[in-house]
């Protein structure tokens, strides 16, 4: 199946339109479609004249010498037409409507009725029917703002040789082009991306996918607008010629730069130990010469007024009001408390309108760098549990070795590995071939516990490499002659026994990708269960094999084999399903309380 989608902004590749485009053309290209992108913005289209020569003088053949021609040969070729487009007066760019005008050759000029319309048929009817897919995006954060673009492509397709088989409308659109939100609306592009395969694989945008795609990207439309009215405002607005010469408050309205509490890293337990532990956390290098006065109105259990002023390469915190902050931030204190603890994403409650703002969206969206200091670990741990739109530093990330979670799972097996190595080694003795995995899932242990918290993986391992050695070294030779059938068969305990805990064992280490609202959302547990349980059952017929080996000794060679097979298979599901069931699942921000 071949894909040709037409992208109408006239900002290209950098477009919020090609943001909802390129994911579905991966979804598709993902089960096997070949796709082409044409960018208008790139081409030369002249106007359509209406001299209608292309259907009298040279049928077939527009006058102009321009790169119409190669794009209908294209439009000939594909099986799918993919049109993206802004929302422009409630309609298509001007580029696309050039774009669309130009298909006169295509058509025959008699008019000829096909069920119940009159329509001009196709001049190439071999080559069609062809599906429709409309995408396009508004900075609106209402859908019914699309029904005039909507029932344009109806017309446009009511003919038996074009089907609009699929919209996606994305109201709100600006929000994708906000790099510090790529994480918390990655559920909407996932679901771009589904809806791609979903388009090859069944001709057709399945109701689930389509029910997620067509959720606003915020659900409140007047929080939307205040965020969007804050950012217009901040880049039309005069500013002021000297921003040190910024009318101060009247006297009395601030008070003196209050102390900060020193640097710690235990979490705040009261908004006044967040708000200033953000001004100890402050990166001069991150605000240059920037000048900023940051608002706080606080509602809430701890109601209070506070200022974070950035001027000289300092940050002081401050008791009460000044009378033109660059951004004022409405919020409940438990609810910056929460993003300051790292319990709750600034992304996330921003999102969902659990705090306001007014002003500049660009300090909010600063946030992140400007209140970042670098330093040891112990400092960085402070910086995550004190930044507001920051959160708490992961396992995966203290410590000296800054590693992603799935490695750390790659390095849990590393001992497993070595004992199933060297168990086949006949000059090894047994002490020395349980010695050096019990080494290696010790040191690991050791690691993990000195910078966060070790997973059954990693406790369980030297427990068992630490049994299985006192027992050898006894006298006893069980564990040399079933030890292979026996380690599986822990291997597959562990697994099997996270399932009855809050976190099955891939969620330790998938987690760490994730925003911290989401681990312990429905979809994340239930996908890292079924892919815990999934492998637990290949180490439990692993162990199986193994002891059938033990009993047969003539089935050496097929039982390696069989063993090695199985996880194929194991490891072909995870990669597809970790991203398929979310998808399906709707794995994204819980909607607010």
């Amino acid at each position: 199946m071949y894909l040709l989608a037409v992208n109408g902004s006239p900002r290209g590749t950098g477009s919020n339109t090609d943001r909802i485009l390129q994911p579905f053309l991966e979804g598709a290209r993902d089960n096997g479609a070949s796709t082409e992108t044409v960018y208008l913005r790139d081409k030369k289209i002249n106007h359509c004249t209406g001299c209608f020569a292309c259907w009298t003088k040279t049928p077939g053949v527009c006058i102009h010498r321009d790169d119409m021609p190669d794009l209908l040969e294209k439009i000939r070729r594909a099986d799918v037409l993919v049109y993206a487009t802004p929302l422009y007066i409630f309609s298509t760019s001007g580029l696309m409507k050039d774009f669309m005008d130009r298909f006169i050759p295509l058509l025959n000029p008699k008019i000829i009725k096909r069920g119940d319309h009159y329509i001009h048929p196709t001049r190439f009817e071999q080559e069609w029917p062809k599906k429709v897919i409309l995408i396009s995006n508004c900075g609106y954060p209402e859908p019914h703002h699309f029904s005039g673009l909507e029932e344009t492509f109806r017309m446009f397709t009511s003919g038996p040789d074009m089907e609009l088989a699929a919209t996606i409308f994305c109201a709100g659109g600006g929000f994708l082009g906000q790099p510090q939100l790529e994480e918390s609306l990655r559920w909407y592009t996932d679901a771009c991306r589904r809806a791609g395969f979903e388009m090859v694989l069944q001709g057709r945008i399945s109701e689930e996918t389509q029910s997620v795609l067509d959720r606003p990207l915020i659900a409140n439309p007047e929080h939307y607008a205040n965020i969007t009215n804050a950012h217009w405002n901040s880049i039309t607005a005069q500013p002021p010629q000297n921003k040190a010469e910024k009318a101060l408050p009247s006297a009395g309205s601030i008070s003196p730069a209050l102390s900060p509490p020193p640097a710690s890293s235990r979490p705040p337990e009261t908004f006044f130990e967040a708000i200033s532990g953000q001004a100890t956390v402050f990166s001069p290098k991150a605000a240059g010469s920037l000048k900023a006065d940051y608002q706080f109105l606080v509602t809430g259990k701890e109601p209070g007024e506070y200022v974070l002023r950035i001027d000289n390469g300092r940050c002081t915190v401050h008791d009460g009001t000044v009378s033109s902050p660059d951004i004022t931030i409405h919020t409940p204190s438990e609810i910056w408390l929460q993003i300051a603890r790292g319990e709750l994403s600034g992304q996330t409650a921003y999102l969902q309108g659990l705090y306001l703002i007014e002003g500049d969206l660009g300090l909010l969206l600063r946030m992140g760098e400007l209140f970042s200091s670098a330093g040891s670990a112990q400092e960085e741990i402070h910086q995550a549990n004190t930044a507001g739109c920051t959160k708490t530093l992961p396992d995966s990330q203290k410590g000296p070795f800054r590693l992603p979670g799935m490695v750390w799972l790659a390095l849990a097996f590393k001992p497993w590995i070595a004992y199933w190595i060297i168990s086949h080694i006949p000059a090894l003795s047994p002490g020395i071939k349980l010695g050096i995995p019990l080494l290696l899932s010790s040191v690991l242990w050791a690691y993990r516990r000195a910078f966060g918290s070790p997973t059954w993986m990693d406790s369980g391992t030297p427990l068992y490499f630490a049994l299985a050695w006192l027992v050898t070294l006894s006298g006893y030779g069980f564990f040399d002659v079933y030890g292979l059938a026996l380690g599986e068969l822990v291997l597959a305990g562990l697994w099997f026994g996270t399932l009855a805990t809050d976190t099955p064992l891939t969620a330790e280490y998938s987690k760490w990708k994730w925003d911290p609202a989401l681990w312990t959302n429905k979809v994340f547990i239930k996908t890292n269960a079924i892919i815990t349980a999934v492998w637990g059952s290949v180490f439990l017929a692993q162990s199986a094999v193994a002891l059938l080996g033990q009993f047969d000794p003539g089935i050496g060679v097929l039982r390696i084999v069989l063993a090695h097979i199985l996880l194929i298979p194991a490891f072909i599901f995870t990669a597809w399903f970790q991203r398929w069931y979310p998808a399906q699942g709707s794995l994204k921000p819980p909607a607010a309380a």
